[in-house]
């Protein structure tokens, strides 16, 4: 099993038990930001599945049809992760606001509160060892899962202050839906920092100036260069394409 597969394969076995278990505790414990918080959880089983799909493809070789290889796949599904994520996070904000004019039924029941903590915990080890995957194979779309899964972590913390909150602070009867609009504003940002990259990629964005310095260092210390000019990166996937001229001895050989 390639590294990528495992990683985004045990990223879905977590979602799917956290999931389950935020959105069946939040029910009983009256927390509509937890089981929101559960059906977060649930986008992150989405891109997973996306990733285990998908890394099939833009890992295949270069071919007749797609001679810079298959490396936009990723691309595609990184801006995909992102959109997911913004439709999720649109859909948690409009159930807050409309809960705002609902009765209060009192604070959260305590379990809600371990729940959250155990999420914080969990889905943070898991940012941390996906990006850290991602980032040593270079795959765009594995540091953005990665990312899904702090968005995951970082949208149980203002649960864990809501409940906290409601319980030491009974006339302050909507702190469960304000953190539910604060966990929407934090994974909209989540879902920008995603897609846009991948955005700019599609639109041919200069792919990697440090690269393209690097490359003209490299071929200016090689004696029958003459120059280096119109030295030009773009992203694929992964991986950086970069093509450039060079001028040399008009007299050498073509062998030469």
């Amino acid at each position: 099993m390639r590294i990528s597969d495992r990683v985004t394969l045990v990223g879905a076995i977590v979602n799917i038990l956290l999931s389950i278990l935020k959105i069946v505790v939040g029910w009983f414990a009256r927390s509509q930001s937890l089981i929101a918080d559960g059906v977060h959880s649930f986008s992150d089983l989405a891109t997973d599945v996306a990733i285990l799909a998908g890394s099939r493809f833009w890992n295949a070789p270069a071919d007749e049809k797609h001679p810079y290889g298959h490396g936009r796949i990723e691309t595609l599904i990184s801006i995909g992760i992102g959109v997911v994520l913004a439709g999720v996070a649109l859909g948690i904000g409009w159930e807050a606001l409309n809960s705002l004019y609902e009765a209060n039924g009192g604070p959260p029941g305590w379990s809600a509160l371990w729940v959250a903590v155990l999420s914080i915990v969990v889905k943070e080890w898991l940012y941390r060892w996906t990006a850290a995957t991602g980032r040593r194979i270079h795959s765009r779309a594995i540091v953005a899962n990665a990312w899904h899964h702090r968005s995951d972590a970082l949208s149980s913390v203002p649960v864990v202050a809501a409940i906290l909150g409601a319980h030491l602070f009974p006339s302050f009867k909507h702190l469960d839906q304000i953190a539910a609009l604060l966990v929407t504003a934090m994974l909209l940002k989540a879902a920008w920092n995603i897609a846009w990259p991948g955005m700019t990629e599609l639109l041919e964005e200069r792919g990697d100036r440090e690269l393209e310095k690097r490359i003209r260092a490299i071929g200016m210390n090689m004696d029958e260069v003459k120059e280096i000019h119109k030295v030009r990166s773009r992203r694929i996937g992964g991986a950086v394409n970069v093509d450039l001229h060079m001028l040399v001895n008009p007299d050498m050989t073509v062998y030469e």
